[in-house]
């Protein structure tokens, strides 16, 4: 039986909150029934903030040599188990003494920034911009005995800013801020596995803060990056071509050179085909697919009835204000074909069913309204119907993982209390349709670390119920680097015997071209004009 109540402690230097660390209690005070019960400081702290109204002060002893004996630290730790905390948040600038970690009935937490394995130490998100690393880590870890190893309760793998380290460090202490208010919901339904999960050891040494000539070599760093990131955008576009591959999804598990990809006829340089998905009719294949130009970058769904032929027609789907669409999930259920297209603009996942197949569709479900999900994917697990999508946020979308879980396709839909479930740049975006092999549920998702849509990532899903969720990456599925789209696939779809991939090359769009320079040129002007004070 969980408590009615958890109340926690606060560990810090001298009570001042930083603006995550405020929104992290702020997080646990909005689930109701969690009270803060000590503020532990290192400095007696005389305007105590209003979040931790009510809280009882103590003050931490001096630290001594670890050999000599500390009465006053016992005198302190028996005033803490007197007020019983379930758990207590470590935001001490220095590692918690080593008598107050296991107080707390769930532990000690702390925030760590960086990669556990590779970077551990201060300066939070400024040594992945340093490097030149494409994905910054954070964890929140019940701390342990041993100061180089954690139990890991909750971790995020975000796109490194690297423009900035301050806007690296600030997207990761933004990022956190729920975690822990994440891990108390868990604990109020009872899923506490992650707590007895294997030690993991940060083998990487101790990072000090950077020197003034190592910020300076950044700077220099991150302006080089600034100009070529100019430069690409003027210069270097993508367009997107649909492919098939005569396998089926399963054989994309298996370490294999795979079969060649047949692609449609190539395009205008100025339009794109991406994310496709097919149904087989009476042993036809049909594909629905996004098509858009960078003429007015407006997507819309198109359906192609034949591999060799680039004629298409447009498909009357969608919201009746248009809005931009891709991604056109379809399935098969009750006899019926079904289509989900990301609408994330209208602000709801929406279900249609064909009413004159592949071009005419009516909507017959609004499955999630009021959040803008993109990459909508459904599909059936044991007892209930399962939709996953990443909502689209600024440097979100691509590293979230939402689920929603219903009795019935048509709902209703209750979203997972672990939401986000997954945060992952790497394999969390859905990017294809979920298929079993063997008994075990398999999930293709976008990495997207080192560009949009870099490859795919098939994750065995490991638990999936409406209190749990776990995934670990399986298999990876590369674009085929001596073909004409070598730079990038993200939909990984299955349509009986065959697969359908995407494919990303990387080209020189004149209207793109025109459009980002004038882009560019107004902001230039806009700032010429803003008067300064």
């Amino acid at each position: 039986m969980q408590p009615a109540t958890l109340r926690f402690a606060v560990l810090h230097d001298d009570g001042r909150l930083a603006d995550w660390q405020a929104r992290c209690v702020q997080e646990l005070l909005a689930l109701g029934g969690i009270k803060p019960q000590i503020l532990i400081v290192r400095e007696s702290c005389t305007d105590m903030p209003g979040i931790l109204a009510g809280a009882t002060q103590i003050l931490l002893p001096a630290p001594v040599a670890p050999a000599v004996e500390h009465p006053a630290m016992h005198a302190t730790v028996a005033r803490i188990r007197h007020h019983t905390p379930d758990f207590a948040l470590d935001f001490l600038s220095d590692p918690c003494p080593a008598e107050l970690i296991d107080v707390p009935r769930y532990g000690t937490w702390r925030f760590h920034f960086g990669e556990w394995t590779r970077y551990r130490g201060k300066a939070p998100g400024f040594w992945e911009v340093y490097d030149g690393e494409f994905i910054s880590g954070a964890l929140l870890a019940r701390e342990l005995q041993r100061h180089d190893a954690v139990i890991v309760l909750r971790d995020g793998y975000f796109r490194t800013d690297l423009y900035s380290p301050t806007r690296n460090r600030a997207m990761l202490e933004g990022r956190v801020a729920r975690w822990a208010a994440q891990v108390c919901v868990d604990i109020r339904n009872g899923v506490t596995d992650r707590f007895g999960a294997p030690p993991v050891a940060g083998a990487a040494k101790l990072r000090m803060p950077p020197t003034w000539m190592q910020r300076m070599r950044c700077s220099t760093r991150t302006a080089m990056r600034v100009l070529r990131l100019a430069w690409q955008s003027l210069f270097r576009h993508d367009q997107w071509n649909v492919g098939l591959v005569e396998q089926p999804i399963a054989a994309f598990l298996r370490h294999e050179r795979r079969a060649p990809v047949r692609w449609l006829p190539a395009t205008k340089r100025n339009e794109l085909r991406a994310d496709p998905f097919g149904v087989m009719r009476d042993g036809h294949l049909s594909i629905l697919c996004e098509y858009m130009s960078y003429d007015d970058m407006r997507g819309y769904i198109i359906a192609i009835e034949s591999m060799s032929a680039s004629r298409a027609v447009r498909v009357a789907i969608g919201p009746v204000n248009p809005v931009h669409m891709s991604y056109p999930f379809l399935l098969h259920a009750d006899q019926r074909v079904l289509c989900i297209p990301e609408t994330s603009e209208a602000h709801e996942v929406a279900l249609y069913e064909s009413e004159h197949f592949p071009d005419r569709w009516a909507k017959i479900a609004t499955l999630v309204a009021g959040a803008a999900i993109i990459d909508a994917t459904l599909f059936q697990h044991e007892e209930y119907w399962w939709l996953a999508g990443s909502e689209l946020a600024h440097r979100g979308a691509n590293c979230e993982l939402h689920l929603w879980y219903a009795p019935s396709i048509t709902g209703p839909w209750i979203p997972h209390p672990a939401n986000p479930v997954k945060v992952d740049i790497r394999s969390a975006r859905p990017g294809g349709t979920p298929f079993v092999v063997d008994g075990t549920l398999y999930r293709p998702a976008q990495d997207c670390s080192q560009t949009y849509g870099g490859r795919i990532t098939i994750n065995r899903v490991l638990t999936l119920n409406p209190l749990a969720f776990r995934e670990e990456a399986f298999a990876f599925v590369d674009p085929d680097a001596e073909g004409p789209y070598p730079d990038g696939l993200h939909t990984l779809s299955q349509v009986g015997n065959v697969t359908l991939i995407d494919g990303k090359r990387v080209l020189f769009v004149p209207a793109e071209f025109r459009r980002v320079l004038l882009k560019k040129l107004a902001s230039v002007f806009k700032r010429s004009r803003t008067p300064t004070h």
